[in-house]
């Protein structure tokens, strides 16, 4: 499929989406084709509301940090008066990318090309000889390229290129709940990025990470050779630090087809999915009679009270979704961004918080969650990236255009206008994402 060049926003030719995806299968090139990945670009990662950063990262006016929109690379920016802007990072003169460290502080940015200096909230201010430029009128419209619109919700900072759709809290719906949950489990109700960031790269479509997180048929299968070291050690769950964590994390994994059965999925609105919690009461209970955990719930328990407490801590979930491109593990403080490079390159960038208020030791248990689950040296991830490149191998030819969606489709149950449920081993993720992904590449979603 060749791009046409005739204006913002114009279907490739010959590009029909909505062909793309059927109720219980999926064309190939909705993961293969260069056309359909610029078309998500425009229409996905510019319209719909897209995780860029966390208020903890900009606590002074002037404070940056890098962040992206799909491809698009932005700056995100404290202002004088607490509130938050983004640019394309580009600068408005000759295109030089105008910010190249990943964070800093700044009263201006300059750049590096032709010394154009802009000042946070976008304006141009300076110029060398600007009498050759043209008109002084004219420099209020050579500023940087605003990003329309940024919104924080509870300190997750979310952006979106479009005057259009949904307001954010509407947009989350049913999954602004864990974000809430993450929140709430602060004795402070105050989250600190804190730790570093963790990125890996695969070469496979931006998708199948989202897809994967909540398929419950894959682990037994996939990380079958880390479960089975495991079971032959299992009083290594027992062990304090990273051993007894990420024995515990391969064990969880190695769940029997029936017990996974049993593990809910839960689909909202806008492509958002989560599943229930796997791991084992066992381990749940001896974390409970934890001295660390027991001084944590008691700074909750006093600031929540003991009901609110208790009903915050038994929110069981892992790996909520928060279409198109954020995972978030509220028992573990930590999320996971999707970044699309290429439509068969992607970039995972993990991280965590600490609770303000916690002992120091749980935000330990985070990191150490973050190593096990989401590092380039962990034994499930590593399993994870091997099988989306092999996927994308498989995908980029043959005769049979269409992959099948339709485990347990007849048992998938609505429960609301805006929530659908099935059991742990159907494919109603795969399908709702779908769902959402063709709503946005419409037009005028």
């Amino acid at each position: 499929m060749s791009a046409s060049t005739s204006g913002a926003d114009t279907v490739p030719s010959g590009l029909d989406v909505s062909a793309l995806v059927q109720p219980s299968r999926v064309h190939r090139a909705v993961y293969t084709d260069a056309d359909v990945f610029a078309l998500e670009q425009e229409r996905i990662f510019r319209r719909a509301w897209v995780f860029v950063g966390h208020d903890s990262e900009l606590p002074a006016p002037g404070d940056y940090i890098l962040a992206h929109m799909g491809t698009q690379e932005i700056i995100l920016v404290r202002q004088s008066d607490g509130g938050l802007a983004a640019f394309e990072n580009r600068c408005s003169h000759r295109g030089a990318r105008l910010v190249v460290q990943p964070k800093g502080q700044t009263q201006r940015f300059t750049c590096s090309y032709h010394a154009w200096s802009f000042r946070t909230d976008g304006g141009l201010q300076s110029m060398p000889l600007p009498q050759g430029y043209g008109a002084e009128s004219a420099l209020s419209e050579r500023g940087l390229t605003r990003i329309r619109q940024v919104q924080s919700y509870r300190g997750f900072i979310f952006a979106r290129d479009s005057d259009g759709g949904p307001e954010l809290s509407a947009f989350l719906g049913g999954l602004a709940s864990a974000l809430d949950n993450m929140v709430d489990r602060s004795p402070s109700g105050r989250l600190v990025q804190r730790g570093g960031k963790l990125q890996m790269l695969y070469r496979g479509n931006w998708k199948m990470f989202m897809e994967n997180a909540v398929d419950l048929v894959h682990p037994m299968f996939v990380h079958g050779g880390a479960v089975m070291v495991a079971r032959k050690h299992p009083e290594l769950a027992e062990q304090d630090g990273i051993t007894g964590q990420t024995a515990q994390m391969l064990l969880a994994n190695g769940l029997l087809l029936n017990e996974w059965e049993s593990v809910a999925l839960h689909a909202h609105d806008s492509g958002h999915v989560y599943m229930g919690g796997f791991y084992r009461e066992g381990v749940i209970a001896a974390q409970r009679q934890d001295p660390v955990y027991l001084a944590y719930l008691a700074a909750l328990e006093q600031c929540h009270g003991p009901e609110k407490a208790r009903e915050v801590l038994a929110m069981d979930r892992f790996n909520n979704l928060i279409w198109p491109s954020l995972s978030v593990n509220a028992r573990f403080q930590a999320v996971r961004m999707v970044q699309p490079l290429a439509v068969d390159q992607t970039l995972i960038t993990s991280y965590c918080f600490a609770m303000e208020g916690a002992p120091a030791e749980m935000h330990e248990l985070s990191l150490r969650f973050l190593n096990t689950a989401s590092s380039p040296g962990s034994l499930v991830a590593s399993d994870d990236l091997e099988i989306f490149e092999r996927c994308q191998r498989g995908l980029s030819e043959g005769l049979n255009d269409w992959l099948d969606t339709g485990r347990g489709m007849a048992d998938d149950r609505t429960m609301g206008p805006t929530y659908r449920r099935a059991q742990g081993t159907s494919e109603l993720p795969i399908r709702h994402q779908l769902q959402a992904w063709l709503h946005w590449m419409e037009p005028h979603a």
